[in-house]
């Protein structure tokens, strides 16, 4: 079996849509699931090298926001501190995620794709589009994303292939670590 990495858009809550993009060979199929056994069902069953998910899979040691999330902000890549009152209920859930396929021996990376977009656009250009970077990177969609979850799960499944490919810069402090493209 070739190269596969599998990106995930976690939603805080099994009502709301998570988007999943599997990457393998020079496929992309993008999908919309909810349920966290319908997630780890689809990973388990195709087993890939490298799992990149959007939601914070760490916690801060004192406050509301961890020591990466400042770096994030200071390096331009404004996210969310897990602890936040809107992302409490995404890390929980991505902690969780987390220990279920590191239970596997699957490899999980945290990643935040719209901050991987931006890093993308400082390398490629700032008019970048979902299919310039698949063209860029020698991919075809077999399934275009639908939706902006998709889409994000996208960018996390790319930001997954460029780690694997050595291409990226891990933003790493004593209390988590994310991932970016190397720009």
């Amino acid at each position: 079996m070739g190269l596969l990495v599998i990106g995930v858009d976690l939603a805080g809550s099994i009502l709301r849509p998570t988007g999943l993009a599997i990457v393998h060979e020079r496929s992309v199929t993008c999908m919309t699931l909810y349920s966290s056994e319908d997630i780890v069902k689809v990973i388990a069953k195709t087993r890939p090298r490298l799992i990149a998910i959007d939601a914070p899979l760490s916690l801060p040691l004192n406050g509301r926001m961890r020591c990466v999330d400042r770096m994030m902000h200071k390096l331009g890549f404004p996210v969310l501190p897990p602890l936040f009152p809107g992302m409490k209920a995404l890390t929980i859930r991505g902690l969780i995620l987390k220990a279920l396929l590191e239970e596997s021996g699957m490899n999980v990376i945290e990643v935040h794709p719209r901050s991987s977009l931006k890093a993308l656009k400082r390398i490629w250009g700032r008019s970048l589009s979902l299919s310039d970077i698949a063209s860029k990177l020698g991919l075809c969609f077999s399934h275009n994303p639908k939706n902006k979850h998709e889409e994000d799960a996208f960018l996390a499944a790319i930001t997954a292939l460029l780690h694997l490919r050595g291409r990226t810069r891990v933003i790493s402090c004593v209390d988590g670590e994310i991932v970016l493209p190397r720009w």
